[in-house]
């Protein structure tokens, strides 16, 4: 199920381009719609076991192949020094997990892969190949003042027994694909005759890598368009964009003050993505539409003369192709922990 993008296959799938056959149009209308699958009968009505909903089986034909090099890198702790570092570089990341077994219901019942299932499953076999992904730590202990003299035996109470430590975490991130809505007739059943198989957003163009320093354009948006009616759900793939990637370093400063008789305490200063890295985490990826056929954008960032939509500045109202998330700023926590 799991690799069935938690669903089943549908047996009872309504086969593509169904809603358009004049078969399958609802003989009550007396007014016919001009939008291709408006009139047809309900989807029940569509399906090839007439009347029933969906027929679902766990079909073993999904699988992924993963492949990588995975590293690691230890230095025990020795002279005051201890550090380690995990890479990970991702050589690919393929499949047909999470799509549809795209069936054809023959005139003698039974039931077979569609003919284009190949081709679909290959323009979608890129699953979230993380190219890189590494985490390093490490632990300094800081020197101490020794000396007998009592001026820098007092500079010694103040900077002894400080131990620095970090994490860096950094790498590839997730890859995410854009969207699009129709606020009126543009329904699956409309766009491909069928309610089970959706259309698929259409590149016109290089929209980018999908990450920018612009919080307004994280991507190129005059790049990709909405889908017609007829369509096969072939129009593009998944995973073409990828996010912003990491590089965030956490630091601390800590020192254990020896109180005699197993009591101790320790004071720590924590500093959470101490550089205050700005990493932008989400992005508003659906372009809204009103219909199929006007392909007037409902949600556009700028204003028709090019210009920023001043409703949209924030993250809360952004529109497409805008930031609507990032990673927390530099965050401190202090602490003081007394053990006995």
């Amino acid at each position: 199920g799991n690799f069935q993008a938690g669903s089943s296959v549908n047996l009872n799938a309504v086969d593509l381009g169904t809603a358009y056959a004049a078969a399958y149009q609802d003989p009550t209308k007396a007014t016919k719609s001009a939008v291709p699958g408006a009139d047809a009968l309900t989807d029940n009505l569509l399906r090839p076991y007439r009347g029933l909903s969906n027929i679902n089986q766990q079909t073993t034909v999904f699988h992924d192949m993963y492949h990588s090099v995975q590293t690691s890198f230890n230095r025990r702790f020795r002279n005051g020094v201890q550090f380690g570092v995990n890479y990970q570089l991702g050589l690919s990341f393929v499949g047909n997990t999470g799509l549809q077994e795209r069936l054809v219901h023959n005139a003698d019942g039974s039931i077979s892969t569609s003919p284009d299932q190949a081709a679909y499953e290959n323009l979608n076999k890129n699953l979230d190949n993380r190219r890189h992904v590494l985490r390093a730590n490490w632990v300094w202990d800081m020197p101490d003042v020794k000396s007998e003299n009592s001026a820098a035996r007092a500079i010694g109470y103040v900077v002894n027994d400080w131990q620095l430590s970090g994490v860096l975490t950094a790498g590839s991130a997730p890859h995410y694909d854009l969207t699009y809505s129709y606020n009126a007739n543009g329904s699956a059943k409309n766009l491909t005759g069928s309610p089970d198989y959706n259309a698929r957003i259409v590149y016109v163009g290089d929209p980018g890598n999908g990450c920018s320093d612009n919080q307004y354009a994280q991507f190129n948006t005059a790049a990709v368009t909405g889908p017609g009616f007829y369509s096969t759900g072939l129009e593009s793939g998944r995973n073409l964009l990828q996010g912003c990637a990491d590089k965030t370093v956490d630091l601390a400063i800590a020192r254990n003050i020896r109180l005699g008789g197993g009591r101790q305490v320790q004071l720590r200063l924590d500093a959470f993505n101490a550089f205050n890295t700005v990493i932008f985490s989400g992005r508003q990826t659906q372009l809204q539409y009103v219909n199929p056929t006007g392909l007037s954008k409902r949600n556009s960032e700028t204003l028709a003369d090019g210009s920023l939509d001043p409703t949209r500045l924030t993250p809360r109202n952004a529109g497409f192709g805008a930031v609507t998330g990032a990673q927390g700023l530099r965050n401190l926590q202090l602490t003081a922990r007394f053990s006995f």
